[in-house]
């Protein structure tokens, strides 16, 4: 298991975020993953974790597998959502994801979250795309690093696609 660096400003991983949900990302063989426990202001229904963030979670998920699988940083183009049964507010939750597979640009992964009984709650695949013209640098510069390996600081910053 490793711990992957989070963005300072990130809302759901973001160390400098106060108001965020600070997700831990971790890695082991091909999976990324996360403990979740979303409170109360984020809820849609009564108790119940609005599908937006459900979503958002996922979507990190997804950029952290890619990142790790294949050294691309990539952003979302589409995306095919399954919401299964709902995340209930202030309660332990495990997201996962991986890579799919690489077409050129173009980049699948999945992604989803368990509850505690290993139940599925939401599933998302998603294509993703390698932009043209990105400052990679700039990008990794806002990454916090504490507790990652040195093993994993040199896959995101000297990493080449």
């Amino acid at each position: 298991m490793s711990l992957l660096p989070v963005s300072r400003k990130s809302f759901f991983t973001g160390v400098e975020r106060p108001d965020g949900l600070g997700l831990q990302m971790h890695f082991r063989r091909d999976l990324v993953y996360t403990d979740i426990v979303v409170a109360r202001a984020f809820e849609g229904y009564e108790n119940t974790v609005h599908g937006g963030m459900i979503f958002g979670i996922l979507d990190t998920i997804m950029w952290y597998a890619i990142i790790m699988a294949t050294k691309k940083i990539c952003m979302t183009r589409k995306t095919d959502m399954d919401f299964f049964k709902p995340m209930k507010c202030n309660t332990r939750y495990r997201g996962e994801g991986k890579l799919l597979r690489v077409e050129g640009r173009d980049v699948w992964a999945t992604a989803w979250i368990d509850d505690a009984e290993k139940e599925r709650c939401a599933q998302v695949t998603a294509l993703f795309r390698e932009p043209k013209r990105l400052d990679r640098e700039r990008l990794l510069s806002r990454l916090d690093f504490t507790g990652v390996s040195p093993e994993i600081r040199e896959l995101f910053l000297l990493g080449t696609p």
